[in-house]
């Protein structure tokens, strides 16, 4: 009996030794799985998403926004012109008060003409105006005495020509200065003669594009308004006989015009003296030969 009671509790005990060998086994092979969890596949979901993207604040995001923005717009290159007719009671106070909002906003006048019919008086002035000053001279203008008959204002954008013109401009300069390089190499006077004609061709279009970069640069600087200022007269009437519609009018009108043309006539006889003097003298000669003859 006691051989056998010692045997059951041998088998329990192998029995338990057995439990706790699995047991630790499993917390080994968890621990080892926790240790390289990075060979742990990645579901499809996790590789579609992208990570996310770094934290910007909204207001700093905005600012840079705004700063491209503003850069992008300050490199285009923006031809601004226009044309106002503006009909006023006094023409030459308001002709002084335009030149006085040029002279204020840093323009000038390159043009102005004067003109004075039966019926009306006009002063044609194109002014330039610095191109950032351009729209408050315009509304000053609109602001002070006189009606706005018409107004027209349009851009001319210039951009993609201004960047053409730069790039060609600094490819034609490269080539200038290689081929300055190859004319100190020079041996022969022909390849010398061929240089120089290149390099002359090249400053002549060096030359060209410059010229159109420097007109299209100031054409971008300073805007163009050709403003026309108008006084009608009000009492003018075209069918009134004082005003050319007339009979009497009329023909004082042909009898000045005749008398001028009279004149005029004289002046061209008198201007011609040198011919009265040649056919003087060949009528004389000719008279003295018919008195010889007979």
């Amino acid at each position: 009996m006691k051989k056998y009671s010692v045997f059951v509790f041998a088998a329990l005990l192998a029995a338990c030794q057995s439990q706790s060998e699995e047991r630790a086994s499993l917390g080994v092979y968890k621990a080892e799985c926790a240790s390289f969890d990075y060979d742990i596949p990645i579901t499809r979901q996790q590789l579609a998403t992208p990570p996310p993207p770094p934290s910007m604040s909204g207001a700093m995001a905005t600012g840079q926004l705004e700063d491209a923005v503003e850069q992008d717009v300050t490199q285009r290159k923006l031809i601004k012109n226009g044309s106002m007719t503006l009909v006023v009671d006094n023409l030459e106070q308001t002709r002084n008060d335009v030149v006085g909002l040029i002279e204020k906003h840093g323009g000038y006048v390159s043009n102005e003409q004067y003109s004075n019919w039966e019926h009306s008086s006009s002063y044609n002035l194109t002014v330039r105006i610095p191109c950032d000053k351009f729209d408050v001279f315009v509304a000053e203008v609109e602001a002070g005495k006189g009606k706005i008959e018409s107004k027209s204002m349009y851009i001319n954008d210039v951009t993609a020509e201004y960047i053409d013109l730069e790039t060609r401009l600094n490819t034609k300069r490269s080539y200038l200065e290689r081929y300055r390089q190859l004319l100190k190499s020079a041996k022969s006077v022909q390849e010398i003669v061929s240089i120089e004609d290149k390099i002359r061709s090249l400053e002549e279009e060096i030359d060209s594009t410059v010229g159109r970069l420097k007109y299209l640069t100031n054409q971008v600087e300073y805007s163009t308004l050709h403003l026309n200022i108008r006084h009608d007269d009000t009492n003018f009437d075209p069918h009134h006989p004082d005003h050319g519609q007339g009979f009497w009018h009329r023909f004082s009108q042909s009898l000045s015009s005749g008398m001028r043309g009279l004149v005029d006539f004289a002046f061209f006889l008198v201007r011609i003296w040198p011919a009265w003097i040649a056919i003087f003298l060949i009528f004389w000669f000719i008279r003295k030969k018919k008195k010889e003859q007979k």
